[in-house]
């Protein structure tokens, strides 16, 4: 099987690792610019989508670091499943791959681009065909696919360059970068609510302004999702920063003896950016 995904990697543009240790400038100045960049393709449209489309997955939509009604409406969807996949099939045997060895996993890391262009393509043509995203007309449904499958491929790059150019890895940064973005939109958004026409739609600046005209603002809906926020905030700042120490011995026999050297600290939580 090797040998013939071998020439398919070859054709796959990949991202190369920096030949020099970089600085921790340079790696924020990586991680800044694409950032930037997913900000930015996160706010081109789709053209051809139904202005009567609803989002079906709102709830997930934080998770997989989409923007609905964007050319990066499949987030890190694509990228997600094809780790499982392959991690479930290495782990399980049915792929035989010692990932400790340079050659296995570089074919581990092509096979999973591979697979993540793949469920792109696919995960693209389900949500277009099954009528999740509606276009315009039946004229639009082939150019849908073809823009959230290039928004998608854009993902499984910026991803790459995260992970040898910048900080952690590309799935984590856009995991929190889209939550934060809801919460900075949700709490200080100063435009008119729909809802409301006159009351900005931010928690903060509409309670601030129901207060300055006179008017009772609603405690539940303005106070309590900011104290909720701060709440969990510090709980799972508490919770990541939380280290179990496991005693080590020595039992090396006679000339050595036995007796405690040290206390090796372990996260009480690997749950990286997920509790966001």
């Amino acid at each position: 099987m090797r040998e013939k995904l071998d020439p398919i990697f070859s054709i796959i543009p990949e991202v190369k690792r920096p030949e020099y240790r970089q600085t921790f400038k340079e790696k924020l100045k990586w991680t800044g610019i694409i950032l930037i960049l997913y900000f930015f393709l996160g706010q081109i449209p789709l053209y051809g989508l139904s202005p009567t489309a609803v989002d079906q997955f709102a709830q997930l939509r934080a998770v997989i670091a989409g923007n609905f009604g964007s050319i990066l409406t499949l987030g890190i969807g694509p990228i997600v499943s094809a780790s499982i996949i392959l991690q479930l099939l290495v782990g399980g045997k049915l792929l035989k791959l010692d990932l400790s060895r340079h050659e296995d996993k570089a074919f581990f890391q092509g096979t999973q681009k591979l697979l993540a262009i793949i469920f792109t393509v696919f995960e693209a043509a389900i949500l277009v065909l099954t009528g999740a995203l509606t276009p315009l007309s039946s004229a639009f449904t082939g150019i849908l696919i073809l823009q959230m499958t290039i928004g998608g491929v854009l993902i499984i790059f910026l991803d790459e360059v995260v992970s040898k150019w910048g900080f952690g890895s590309g799935v984590g940064l856009f995991i929190a970068a889209g939550v934060s973005q809801q919460i900075m939109v949700g709490a200080f958004n100063p435009l008119p609510s729909p809802a409301q026409p006159g009351v900005p739609a931010g928690r903060i600046p509409g309670f601030l302004y129901l207060l300055a005209t006179g008017q009772s603002p609603d405690i539940q809906y303005y106070i309590i999702p900011i104290l909720a926020l701060i709440f969990v905030f510090l709980i799972v700042v508490y919770a990541e920063s939380m280290r179990v120490e496991i005693p080590l011995t020595m039992g090396g026999g006679k000339r050595w003896g036995r007796g405690p050297i040290g206390k090796y600290p372990l996260r009480f939580v690997y749950a990286s950016n997920m509790p966001v």
